[in-house]
């Protein structure tokens, strides 16, 4: 396994990582995600997925000098600016500069999408992709056999131009609901974030389903979103933070 770690946490052993920047979960997942690796992000409503998002995009622009592409299979431009701007996160001005392009989808073309993603990325030489909400792939396709040939065509599409990509999938609560296979054939790693139940309200909390070429820990831990993003609690913070 990975032992040693560079001063900005991002060379571990032999194993390049990307810092996510979400203050708490770069500590589970071994100081990051392996450079390059496809994760698929799910969560029921309202658990956060799109806050994490914005996070690490904001987080790799502004500390790792790390470009971006943002697929937003959903909002518009602006209503993504709107929200971002609530955590004091400026991506407007990222895309002015050239460090960020938001693709917005409004013809639901697949091939049409997965070529302007990758044209996107080696534009500006992005090396992180966000592609949000995934569950609206679903809206591509009849059938259930061209979905998974052509979500596994995107996924090899985006490791083979080495990006580090964060898919997000909506779950239930008591339920997983596989993007056509994406997190069985494709993913190197699953994220979930849960609303959790406890006595009489729902607290959020995060769990690394799996992380290839990572020791992950594997307990849950409560997640906090504050006016500075999306922070994973210590264990020892759990009972004070949910009282």
């Amino acid at each position: 396994m990975p032992k040693d770690t560079k001063s900005d946490g991002r060379v571990v052993g032999q194993i390049e990582r990307v810092r996510t920047g979400v203050a708490g979960l770069d500590e589970m997942i071994g100081g990051g995600i392996p450079k390059g690796n496809l994760v698929v992000l799910s969560g029921d409503p309202g658990s956060g997925k799109t806050v994490m998002c914005w996070q690490f995009i904001y987080e790799g622009v502004t500390k790792f000098d790390e470009k971006a592409v943002y697929v937003s299979l959903e909002e518009t431009e602006e209503t993504i600016y709107e929200g971002a701007l609530e955590f004091g996160w400026d991506l407007k001005k990222f895309v002015t500069e050239g460090k960020l392009l938001i693709i917005t989808v409004e013809l639901y073309d697949f091939e049409r999408l997965k070529a302007a993603i990758e044209d996107n990325v080696k534009a500006i030489g992005a090396k992180r992709v966000v592609i949000d909400p995934g569950v609206i792939f679903r809206l591509f396709f009849d059938r259930e056999l061209d979905a998974r040939k052509r979500i596994v065509s995107l996924g090899k599409m985006l490791k083979a131009i080495g990006t580090t990509t964060i898919v997000t999938n909506e779950i239930s609560l008591d339920k997983l609901t596989s993007l056509y296979g994406l997190e069985e054939y494709v993913a190197d790693g699953v994220i979930l974030l849960y609303h959790t139940k406890i006595k009489n309200r729902f607290v959020r909390s995060v769990a690394i389903l799996k992380m290839r070429n990572t020791e992950i820990t594997e307990a849950l831990r409560p997640v906090k979103i504050t006016s500075d993003g999306i922070r994973v609690l210590d264990k020892s913070e759990l009972f004070d933070e949910v009282d």
